[in-house]
């Protein structure tokens, strides 16, 4: 780890990281449901210092290196697949929204809107950048605390037993208990009207005729 204090530009750039990731609404659902557990925030936190570092070595390699800029680059597809393995090893969740993709596109674009207004210098302007950066921040205070409403798909396991029976109408749904149906049903007649008898009562066939 060097000892030395991170340039104007970086910290520009963690600032619009931290920012991004804060609005991403997948991530906020996970954090707040404690996906991965009580240190889900934490963990938010180390995810964009992990995309920071992603674009800090690029940066040093240019920076040393032998050949121009586009010779070492973080493409949006590195961001996204970083992101959606975060996601799976440190919340078990498997982001499928696209979400993901539009983020790391995001963050690219920073990165370069950075790079291209000469921001790597020892001072920032009031640059294209920084307002991206500014956006995202503001829109992050806006949305903090405000409670996430699941936009996922969850498998929901039942009873071993009922499973497989969605739309099976056959002969072994039959023969399940009636006890808790919410209505007497006979099977064995199409017709839904009641039998009076002469003295007025309902008569209703026994639920176990054979």
């Amino acid at each position: 780890m060097s000892s030395a204090p991170p340039s104007p530009a970086l910290v520009l750039f963690a600032r619009g990281v931290i920012a991004r990731l804060a609005i991403w609404e997948t991530l906020t659902l996970a954090v707040q449901e404690s996906w991965g557990g009580p240190g889900a925030a934490e963990k938010r936190t180390w995810m964009a210092g992990v995309l920071v570092d992603m674009f800090e070595e690029q940066q040093s390699k240019n920076n040393s290196g032998s050949s121009a800029h586009d010779d070492s680059r973080v493409d949006p597809e590195d961001i996204e697949d970083t992101l959606l393995q975060i996601m799976a090893d440190e919340f078990e969740v498997h982001v499928e929204d696209g979400s993901a993709e539009i983020l790391g596109k995001d963050i690219v674009r920073l990165w370069g809107a950075i790079i291209n207004s000469g921001d790597t210098g020892s001072t920032i302007s009031s640059s294209a950048s920084e307002k991206m950066v500014q956006e995202w921040e503001s829109r992050a205070e806006i949305t903090k605390g405000r409670k996430v409403h699941a936009h996922y798909q969850e498998a929901i396991e039942e009873d071993g037993d009922w499973e497989d029976d969605d739309g099976d109408d056959d002969d072994e749904d039959n023969d399940l208990p009636m006890a808790e149906a919410p209505q007497l049903i006979d099977h064995d007649h199409s017709r839904t009207e009641p039998e009076v008898d002469e003295d007025g009562f309902t008569l209703v066939s026994s639920r176990r005729k054979r």
